[in-house]
């Protein structure tokens, strides 16, 4: 099912008096344990032609990419998304897949249609294949995540943006990355699946705050361009 999904740019200052707004109604997500946020990594394709990176930048309104990503340098647990979007409604299908897989991916070995993989596995290794399919970013960030049940509604402030084209090391702490945000903003995202409840839209209310097309996918993407001399 197609959520509706909202991005805004917020400034350090606004996430402070917003996370004292959320917290005083909604509730963190289960999976955030010690702290109020929870890292996430995700490593995206893109193919031989950046058809992704293109899409996104000629506002291809239906338009999907893939990705997996992992939480918390938790290496027991990564999930390979297909992430489909269409105007500001999206959706995602995704299964498990093993370190030995992802490592796989990235060196381009032993990417073996079987009945026993997932069928999302499988639809990887054949663009891959078929379109030459390849990690092409990691991105890296902290997440704080509220839900509100009814309705599904999801809203997370995501900081702490960084970026790296260092593929091989996607499994290490010790990772070269570099800033997305030098100005130190946020990305704040509100997901629900029908209306918006009209005392969360008071809660996300600020003189400076500002709806964005914000894909950190993109940014990144160029940003790496930029900083390797546009190769």
């Amino acid at each position: 099912m197609y959520r509706k999904e909202n991005k805004y740019l917020i400034s350090s200052k606004n996430v402070i008096e917003l996370t004292y707004r959320l917290k005083s109604i909604l509730k963190l997500d289960k999976n955030v344990k010690n702290n109020d946020f929870y890292n996430v990594r995700s490593l995206y394709f893109d193919d031989a032609f950046d058809t992704s990176l293109n899409q996104v930048l000629d506002g291809v309104s239906y338009r999907y990419k893939y990705r997996i990503r992992y939480y918390n340098f938790d290496e027991d647990y990564i999930i390979l998304e297909k992430k489909y979007k269409e105007n500001d409604l999206t959706k995602k299908i995704s299964c498990r897949v093993t370190k030995e897989q992802v490592m796989n991916i990235i060196n381009n070995k032993n990417l073996i249609i079987n009945k026993n993989n997932p069928k999302l596995l499988n639809e990887l290794y054949k663009m891959k294949k078929l379109y030459g399919l390849k990690p092409v970013i990691i991105v890296d960030y902290k997440r704080t995540p509220y839900i509100y049940k009814f309705g599904d509604i999801r809203i997370t402030i995501d900081s702490d943006i960084y970026c790296s084209s260092d593929i091989n090391n996607f499994f290490s702490q010790n990772i070269i990355r570099v800033p997305l945000n030098n100005n130190h903003e946020s990305i704040l995202e509100v997901k629900y699946n029908y209306i918006l409840p009209d005392f969360i839209r008071y809660l996300l209310q600020f003189n400076e705050i500002t709806r964005s097309s914000f894909s950190k996918y993109k940014n990144s993407r160029l940003i790496i361009k930029d900083y390797n001399g546009g190769i």
